[in-house]
């Protein structure tokens, strides 16, 4: 049950707690590479775990989130989850792992299996753990309230259809023609405060939608946009309070300029971060009314189809193979940058391809996972989904606030809208990061909402 203050107050069990994840020097980063791994020079600031365990008195369930540009395979968060179930009350399927997607952090998207037990990574499986099983240590009485803001001009959808009736992404100034069509965004700001029973923050959780690009491909560590607009609401809101991000259904919306550089991710960020301020300083009052004290969890294991238009497997071998060999025949040769670099883009290609088609199944298994807290819920999903099916399961959930948590618990690429396929781009080209059929990101849609309302 509940904890029951004066006047009848009903409190949820509320706990925070942060462990600094910043990369040693030296350690790999998703760079600009033929190989796409650079290598770490220093910081500009620092990527956090920052958990928030909250309880009803009879269900608990913890969120991570992370300044991580996602998560290795599935073992990866069941090695976090195993070790929090062990020293705490939260079941191992109520834990979600949240990355913000920052292109300035370790690289864990391409790890496989084997590569899981490599030091740094399982001091990372500890430090996420470890920060989970310490909110649970310091949990609290607290009130639970949310709201939503809305903020334009930091986003938009970077699938760009010209009038020459191809795909270019937003930061393609120069392409040809005029402007047709673009897709949506979504403006929400989401924002849940904690609230101790005397009033002051404890938590700010927040959700909103775009990739946290600004910074992107550094040598210097950081947490880009998003943890910079944290880092702001907590130094406004004064210490003791934790801020946290979650991303959103960004994988086809970037902020408007992608220039590489940290000015803009601090100014980016400060924009944000005020609007967050905004949301939370409009819960603060005691005459909002809390949210009912209540927290639930629910899980899906869905399987999901790769595409046919994948290569053999022979032939994917020797592509890859004889796209490695020219490569590093140019290196050898002290061929100019730009020819290394234009075939990088081949190399890269014949990679993903090959990896694609180590899996003999054809297909693969992911989870969709909702955490519902007061009148909000919180959607897992484990990569990139499309902005239209994030707005359309906003739209169609049965629960007050709900937002989209992408990059979940795992990434395993993007989830585009049916019709983006034919109009081609990035996102559907075929590579490891878009290795299942147009059917996938029907199925994150209609399985997250069965979810919802199963716990709605």
């Amino acid at each position: 049950m509940p904890a029951t203050g004066t006047g009848g107050t009903q409190y949820f069990s509320v706990g925070t707690a942060r462990s600094c994840i910043t990369p040693e020097v030296g350690l790999p980063y998703l760079g600009g590479g033929w190989d796409r791994q650079e290598y770490f020079l220093g910081v500009n600031d620092d990527l956090w775990a920052k958990a928030l365990f909250v309880s009803d008195g009879e269900q608990c369930a913890v969120l991570v989130a992370c300044d991580m540009i996602g998560f290795p395979p599935a073992e990866f968060a069941a090695a976090v989850r195993e070790r929090v179930a062990q020293h705490t009350t939260v079941p191992g399927e109520n834990v979600m792992l949240s990355a913000s997607h920052t292109h300035s952090s370790h690289a864990t998207i391409d790890l496989s299996t084997l590569e899981l037990e490599w030091p740094w990574v399982q001091e990372l499986i500890g430090s996420l753990a470890g920060a989970a099983i310490a909110a649970w240590q310091q949990r609290q009485p607290a009130t639970i309230k949310t709201t939503s803001g809305e903020i334009h001009g930091i986003s938009e959808n970077r699938r760009v259809v010209r009038s020459d009736g191809k795909v270019y992404r937003n930061w393609d100034r120069t392409a040809p023609g005029t402007e047709v069509r673009r897709g949506p965004i979504d403006p929400e700001v989401g924002v849940l405060l904690a609230q101790r029973p005397d009033g002051t923050p404890l938590a700010v959780l927040s959700n909103f939608t775009a990739h946290p690009i600004c910074a992107m491909s550094q040598p210097l560590a950081s947490a880009d946009f998003t943890g910079l607009a944290m880092t702001a609401v907590e130094d406004a809101l004064g210490s003791g309070v934790t801020a946290l991000f979650t991303q959103g259904a960004c994988g086809d919306v970037n902020p408007p300029v992608v220039r590489r550089n940290v000015r803009d991710a601090r100014e980016v960020g400060l924009q944000l971060g005020g609007e967050v301020l905004r949301a939370a300083a409009s819960l603060l009052p005691d005459e909002v009314p809390a949210a009912d004290c209540r927290v639930s969890a629910a899980t899906k294991r869905v399987t999901w189809d790769y595409r046919t238009d994948l290569m053999p497997k022979d032939e994917a071998a020797r592509a890859y193979a004889a796209a490695t060999e020219k490569i590093e025949d140019l290196k050898r040769s002290g061929a100019p940058a730009a020819a290394v670099r234009a075939e990088a883009n081949r190399h890269r290609n014949a990679l993903e391809n090959y990896m694609l088609t180590r899996n003999d199944a054809r297909r693969e298994e992911g989870e969709i996972q909702v955490l519902a807290i007061g009148d909000s819920a919180w959607v897992g999903v484990p990569g990139e989904l499309f902005c239209q099916i994030g707005l359309d399961i906003k739209d169609q959930s049965p629960v007050t606030h709900t937002y989209i948590v992408g990059y979940a618990n795992c990434y395993q690429g993007y989830f585009p809208t049916p019709g983006a396929y034919p109009e081609g781009g990035y996102e559907v080209n075929l590579g490891r990061w878009s290795r299942f059929t147009a059917a996938a990101g029907e199925s994150v849609q209609e399985t997250a909402l069965a979810l919802l309302r199963s716990i709605g």
